[in-house]
């Protein structure tokens, strides 16, 4: 059965459709209203159902599907407008350069996606009001430790996720310096306590199930109506990556052990080279002018070649357009993959708008790499961070990726002291890989290529 939050993305869907489409025939029947020109309107149909598709693929990238920001805030203004002038702009290059579509975009076009970013903003206003106050889960968590503190605090800030924390109860161990919920004994009447909060979901830490006692009063709650849920699929739910603390060898033993998705794999891996074939051609016609302003630029080669480590711990040539003065690593100060003042010029602008991944679409049709994947890491940098962080050699159960689920997800995923977090995100990646992930992934990367951060 599709989750509450599957039915409101669902419904958010629908309704931006149907301004799209509605726009689109109020315009046309006020214009047209009285004149033969009427008949024209079907052939408006295909081609704005096009730039439709277009858009709704784009309001995916700018994030305005994503529930951890549907919010009314001046960030989602921002993100709206921002994907609406965009939406504009392509809309009026396609019929401008293609000549199939026979119709004048600056007297169409323009009036409809004026009165679709108006029917739109007033919409996604108020189903972001609607989404923020209606009736949430009300949450019980049992026990705290760093991993609930996070969540509980990521939930009462984003309300539209749908979950309310409530309370927790207390199971020993060290009390948080500063939570807004109130916290019971274990001893208490938990039934009474449900009814006294309201309480419809309970989360619990997976080692609960070997409490007896604790079990057979969580089972008394089920004729309540109350939901029991294990808390690592709880976090990972709503925060999208594994909290690491929390797993062990039993975890990777019932999540990824035998899982080798043999169709998934295929298939991405055939996308792969049709993409990669596909990108080649343009990456071919760019390559001079790249070469010569490298080369113009500062001495040095035109390709930047590193060794780095690939699935299974396989080590391959990664090459990249070199975005660094020569001997760049010799430097001091050295920061591993993350941007410093030793780009070039050249090298910033490239880096800045993914044009010095290019080289890479060699790695995947090599096989050595995907589109998609966790960051392929340099051999030395792999071999401290296993010295460092448990499990750290899971990521390499899959090949490594251009741009993946970490990537989107933080602001510098290169550094050292940000590597636990990236693994669980990597985890997260690896134990749900999915094309429908993966073309999830793509569309979030659009969107950080379109606000022009690079990396």
């Amino acid at each position: 059965m599709p989750s509450k939050r599957t039915l409101a993305k669902f419904m958010l869907l629908a309704g931006d459709i149907l301004l799209l489409y509605g726009a689109l025939f109020v315009v046309l029947l006020l214009r047209y209203k009285g004149s033969e020109d009427l008949l024209l309107i079907p052939q408006h149909i295909l081609p704005f159902s096009l730039v439709f598709i277009f858009w709704l693929v784009l309001f995916g990238a700018f994030g305005l599907y994503d529930f951890g920001f549907i919010k009314n805030n001046k960030r989602f203004i921002y993100r709206l407008l921002r994907a609406m002038t965009t939406n504009t702009i392509f809309a009026m290059l396609l019929f401008y350069l293609v000549p199939a579509f026979e119709i004048e975009p600056r007297r169409n076009l323009i009036l409809i996606a004026l009165l679709s970013a108006l029917l739109i903003f007033i919409w996604r206003y108020a189903f972001n009001l609607l989404i923020t106050r209606a009736p949430s889960s009300q949450v019980l968590f049992f026990g705290i430790t760093q991993d609930t503190q996070e969540l509980i605090e990521y939930l009462l800030r984003n309300p539209q996720l749908g979950y309310q924390p409530v309370a927790w109860v207390d199971l020993g161990g060290k009390k948080p310096a500063s939570l807004p919920l109130p916290h019971f004994e274990a001893h208490q009447d938990l039934a009474l306590l449900v009814k006294d909060f309201a309480i419809d979901t309970v989360i619990i830490s997976p080692e609960l199930k070997e409490n007896k006692t604790l079990v057979t009063t969580l089972f008394k709650l089920i004729p309540l109506g109350v939901a029991v849920l294990e808390f690592p699929k709880f976090y990972e739910m709503n925060i999208g990556k594994i909290p690491l603390s929390l797993i062990g060898e039993v975890w990777f033993l019932e999540n990824l052990v035998g899982i080798r998705k043999t169709t998934y794999e295929f298939f991405k891996r055939v996308l792969d080279i049709i993409l990669s074939i596909f990108l080649i051609i343009p990456a071919a016609l760019l390559f001079p002018f790249i070469a010569l302003a490298i080369r113009l630029d500062t001495e040095g080669p035109i390709f930047f070649r590193q060794k780095r480590v690939g699935r299974g711990g396989k080590e391959f040539e990664l090459v990249k357009f070199r975005s660094m003065v020569k001997n760049a690593e010799s430097l001091n100060g050295y920061k591993g993959n993350g941007p410093d003042s030793r780009h070039t010029k050249t090298g910033a602008f490239l880096r800045k708008n993914y044009l010095d991944e290019l080289p890479q679409i060699i790695n995947i049709l090599k096989g050595d790499m995907s589109f998609i994947g966790p960051r392929p890491e340099r051999p030395a940098y792999v071999l401290e961070l296993k010295q460092k962080i448990p499990f750290y050699e899971m990521r390499l159960l899959v090949p490594p990726g251009i741009t993946g689920w970490a990537q989107i997800h933080m602001e510098d995923d290169a550094s050292v002291e940000d590597a636990p977090e990236k693994i669980q995100y990597d985890l997260y990646y690896t134990k749900n890989r999915s094309l429908v992930l993966d073309l999830l992934i793509v569309i979030k990367t659009l969107f950080t290529i379109l606000r022009r951060e690079g990396r």
